[in-house]
């Protein structure tokens, strides 16, 4: 009986793993994950990242070996691709490799995929398996999510499940792993609570709510005009005056569909000697936009910008704080 599971690609790989028809994981450094045994992985974890905590300690090495050891031939594997908000599907073909000469980190550690499904979009699927996807975890099971996917592999519409927490977890829960993974379950189910609510502003309306956060981060921002803003909808500086550089021009959407690279370039025309760029886009970009990005120029994405909003939440005005109501939640550790 195939299990199920999500493998995130990073930010670096996301193009690389359909046309290579493969899944991989960093942590290059702890070297070839088949030569040690599941119990050896948290040693060797351990003596690898010696600043890392008790909790991360076990984390990563709940991780690497799921990836290594038990992920079998013919499960199955989800893989959330960021910028295009589809999340691909696949059956695993292949026994794990070690690739120490990888042109990138991420590709140290892999397995080879058959992808079944690549035009799901995330948006499709029920909120339950959305957030599971969302969850900050690189490897992990979605067996409760079974029937969904191959509702979805077969190529029906996903029905929407109710959300059930996980109560019991299976042994790792004596070393802290399954407290880990409640809590990136309840994070992740935050943040993209705090994102749904984003997207159902208006765009003068996200505008704003943009424009306090860098002025939460010390900047001076000016509205660029409402209406035909030629690509830019913010201007931010470092001074009051606006003397100071770098200055910063800003564009803003709060749609979910994923921009392209026209609408980035658009901003990109707008730049000056001495100006930098910043396209925030809650539907992430399309496929091959990430290459826009350079020292002038920061693409990000709805989570990016919500991991922002929440580093700077209490210095927000009482206005963004009413429109993005939050609550500061304290959970037992350890």
């Amino acid at each position: 009986m195939a299990n199920y599971w999500v493998v995130r690609a990073d930010r670096d790989i996301q193009e690389l793993v359909e046309p290579r028809s493969l899944i991989g994981i960093g942590w290059s450094e702890v070297g070839d994950l088949g030569a040690l045994s599941p119990e050896d992985i948290k040693g060797k974890v351990r003596a690898t990242y010696p600043d890392d905590n008790p909790h991360q300690v076990s984390k990563s090495a709940g991780q690497l070996r799921r990836f290594a050891h038990e992920i079998e031939v013919s499960d199955i594997v989800l893989t959330p691709i960021k910028s295009t908000r589809q999340a691909l599907i696949g059956k695993v073909t292949g026994h794990y490799q070690h690739n120490p000469s990888a042109e990138t980190e991420c590709l140290t550690n892999t397995r080879s995929v058959e992808w079944i499904r690549t035009d799901v979009l995330r948006d499709d699927l029920s909120t339950e398996l959305r957030l599971s996807l969302g969850a900050l975890m690189t490897v992990f099971s979605v067996n409760d999510h079974a029937d969904e996917i191959e509702q979805v592999i077969g190529g029906e519409t996903s029905a929407a499940l109710t959300y059930q927490a996980q109560d019991d977890y299976d042994d790792a829960s004596s070393n802290g792993e399954a407290d880990l993974e409640y809590f990136d379950a309840v994070d992740a189910y935050a943040r993209k609570r705090v994102l749904e609510r984003l997207y159902g502003f208006d765009g003068y309306e996200f505008e704003d709510v943009v424009k306090d956060v860098l002025h939460a981060m010390g900047f001076t921002v000016r509205g660029h005009g409402r209406g035909r803003d030629g690509g830019v909808d913010l201007v931010a500086t470092p001074d009051k005056l606006g003397f100071e550089r770098p200055r910063i021009k800003v564009q803003a959407k709060r749609q979910r569909a994923a921009m392209g690279r026209p609408e980035v370039q658009q901003l990109a025309g707008t730049l000056r000697d001495g100006e930098k760029g910043l396209f925030v886009s809650l539907g992430g970009f399309a496929t091959g936009t990430q290459s826009e990005s350079s020292q002038s120029m920061t693409l990000m994405d709805g989570y990016q910008f919500v991991d922002l909003l929440l580093d700077h939440y209490e210095d927000l005005s009482p206005e963004t704080r009413t429109r993005v109501p939050l609550k500061r939640l304290y959970v037992p550790v350890g």
